[in-house]
C-alpha cells in the first residue's frame, strides 16, 4: 500500500543564503508580462539545485526553462519561462499573470526561495514601497 507524504509550504526563512530579493523595478511592475532577476542571482541560487542538464540548457542566450512559481500569500502556483537574456540575466515571462491578481508596485520588494520538495520557486511580498 502506497503512503502520501505531506510536504507543508515552506515559509520565507530569512537567514537562507539563497534567497532572491528582488525590488522591483518600473519595467517589473505595470503593464509588463516579466521579471528581470540578475544572472549571479539565479546561477548562485538556483542552480545548486537543478540538474547540470537544467543548468547547461539556460547557458545560451534564448535558452528558456519551465519553472513553478508559487505565491506563498494566495498559495497559487502558475507555470513560467524562464529565459537568459542577450545580457546574461534571467526573465520570467508570464509575470503580467501575477501583476493581474496582485497590486505589487515599484519599489515593493519581493522574496524568492527554492522549494525542494515541490520542485518549485516560491515567493513573497516582503516590504511594500
Amino acid at each position: 500500500m502506497a503512503r502520501t507524504v505531506e510536504c507543508r509550504d515552506k515559509p520565507f526563512d530569512p537567514n537562507n543564503q539563497l534567497n532572491i530579493l528582488i525590488t522591483l523595478k518600473e519595467s517589473d511592475t505595470g503593464s509588463s508580462v516579466t521579471i528581470t532577476m540578475p544572472k549571479e542571482l539565479v546561477e548562485a541560487n538556483l542552480f545548486p539545485w537543478w540538474s547540470k542538464y537544467r543548468c547547461a540548457a539556460l547557458s545560451r542566450h534564448n535558452a528558456v526553462q519551465f519553472v513553478d512559481l508559487f505565491d506563498y500569500d494566495s498559495k497559487i502556483t502558475t507555470t513560467h519561462t524562464l529565459r537568459r537574456e542577450r545580457d546574461g540575466n534571467f526573465k520570467f515571462c508570464g509575470w503580467g499573470s501575477i501583476l493581474a491578481k496582485r497590486s505589487f508596485k515599484t519599489g515593493d520588494i519581493i522574496g524568492f526561495w527554492w522549494d525542494k520538495y515541490h520542485d518549485r520557486l516560491n515567493f513573497e511580498l516582503l516590504m511594500v514601497a
